[in-house]
C-alpha cells in the first residue's frame, strides 16, 4: 500500500507528527464517506497499516459526534491524538456491513494491534402488525 499511495503519504509526512509522539496518521479519500489510512513513523519512514482494516466508511453509521473532544480534527472516521498510541476507527471497516462500529487499536512495537471492538447494533423495521397500515 505504501508504494501505491506514496505521493499522498510523502506530502502528509511533511506536516509533522499527529499521533503517538513521532508518527503521522495519513488519510486519503476512497469514495463518498470513505477514508483509507496508514500510520507513518516519521523517524524511519516505515508505513504501518491496521491488520484487516484497509478503509473506514460511514454510509451506514452516524458517528460525527463520537469522541470528538481532544481527538483528531478533520479526518472522518478516525480518532487519534499526538500524545496517545490509541487509534480508533469509527464506521464500517472495508465496506463490510458486518464490521460496523468502533474499533480500538494500540500502536505497540511498530504495529497497530486491535484491542477492542464495539459493533453497532443494526436497526430493523418492526414487523407489520395485522390490521394496521
Amino acid at each position: 500500500m505504501a508504494r501505491e499511495y506514496r505521493t499522498v503519504i510523502r506530502s502528509q509526512m511533511r506536516l509533522g507528527p499527529n499521533f503517538a509522539g513521532h508518527y503521522r496518521v495519513v488519510v486519503w479519500g476512497c469514495g463518498s464517506s470513505c477514508a483509507m489510512f496508514a500510520a507513518v513513523d516519521l523517524n524511519s519512514g516505515r508505513v504501518i497499516t491496521a491488520p484487516s482494516a484497509r478503509s473506514v466508511s460511514g454510509t451506514s453509521i452516524a458517528a460525527d459526534d463520537f469522541l470528538t473532544e481532544g481527538f483528531s480534527d478533520g479526518e472522518w472516521g478516525l480518532r487519534y491524538r499526538k500524545d496517545s498510541r490509541l487509534l480508533i476507527l469509527v464506521g464500517t471497516i472495508n465496506e463490510d456491513d458486518k464490521r460496523t462500529g468502533a474499533f480500538y487499536y494500540v500502536l505497540t512495537n511498530n504495529r497497530l494491534k486491535l484491542v477492542h471492538a464495539t459493533l453497532a447494533k443494526k436497526r430493523t423495521c418492526p414487523a407489520k402488525v395485522a390490521g394496521t397500515n
